[in-house]
């Protein structure tokens, strides 16, 4: 058994790129299919598996920082503060792991969200969406630049470089 995640990717993918995907010459066209795409998403996990932490790490910070500014415009900071010191306690904690990272930014994330519905009509609506817009805006950019592997940006050299 291959104790390296990295090898054990690679041999995997070896097997179903060269034994595989030609045993399948004469299956129908949505087999292969699924095994492209498995293929793909094989690929793609061991492209980013080393640097999935500090990705997650990058992400959650985003959040934090867009949680806590959104609260402050709203001035629902009382009512964030529980989720950002979960958020914060786990970007701290050595141990805390990707899944960790992510319901602590799936959290905030549904914080923010929550706060700009409650925003209609009030006097800093506009102000928290065009900060929300803002700061969603450089996140969404480093999800385009996390997904490259998979091939869909038409122009991936005009991305900034990824700040995980």
């Amino acid at each position: 058994m291959i104790q390296n995640f990295d090898a054990h990717l690679q041999v995997t993918l070896r097997a179903l790129e060269e034994v595989v995907a030609p045993a399948l010459g004469g299956a129908e066209k949505h087999v292969v299919e699924q095994l492209m795409l498995s293929i793909a998403s094989i690929g793609f996990v061991k492209t980013r598996l080393p640097e999935a932490r500090r990705f997650y790490r990058m992400e959650l910070r985003s959040c934090i920082e867009l949680a806590g500014e959104s609260a402050r415009i709203a001035g629902a900071v009382d009512a964030m503060s529980t989720a950002l010191d979960t958020a914060k306690s786990a970007l701290a904690d050595p141990e805390a792991d990707n899944a960790e990272f992510e319901a602590a930014s799936r959290r905030l994330r549904d914080d923010v969200t929550a706060l700009s519905y409650a925003s209609v009509g009030h006097p800093y609506q506009k102000q928290l969406e065009a900060f929300i817009l803002e700061k969603s805006d450089a996140l969404v950019i480093q999800y385009r630049l996390w997904g490259l592997p998979f091939g869909f940006e038409l122009k991936p050299e005009t991305l900034p470089a990824p700040i995980w």
